[in-house]
């Protein structure tokens, strides 16, 4: 399946945009885990099912891996143009993934909805390596005099 990222836009913003290159992946799961490495620090991210034709892809059953993942909806709402923000549901990927679910619903609702881990939070900044220096204080050395 193609996923598209949908990334914060600003930190606790609760708005998403489209954002980067399709990720081709089997589930929700894998799409959410090649996504992750492209959001920046403080950010929260989710994905969006594309599919080029009217119409929803033939049903495939849930994978184990993807079984009992929970989804917030995110739902773009009022045209292309809009954020995707929040819309208070979730989707369980039980029968089949969560990101079928939501492309059904958009259908019926005629706006374009993503999903989001429930308990997703934001992206940690990347760790030091613990190799950096940092610069010492200003001033001069005791046996220099300063310039004149």
């Amino acid at each position: 399946m193609k996923f598209f990222p949908l990334i914060e836009t600003a930190a606790n913003s609760g708005e998403f945009q489209l954002s980067g290159a399709a990720v081709e992946a089997d589930s929700t799961t894998a799409a959410l885990a090649l996504i992750e490495p492209t959001v920046g620090a403080g950010l929260r991210y989710g994905a969006w099912l594309y599919h080029e034709v009217r119409g929803l892809p033939d049903f495939a059953p849930v994978t184990d891996a993807e079984k009992g993942k929970s989804y917030a909806v995110l739902a773009q709402i009022g045209g292309t143009d809009q954020p995707w923000t929040p819309d208070g549901q979730q989707l369980v990927s039980a029968l089949c993934d969560a990101s079928n679910l939501c492309l059904s619903m958009a259908q019926y609702m005629g706006f374009r909805l993503g999903l989001m881990p429930v308990d997703e939070k934001p992206v940690a900044a990347p760790a030091t390596s613990g190799t950096e220096t940092t610069p010492t204080s200003g001033g001069t050395d005791s046996t220099e005099k300063p310039a004149s």
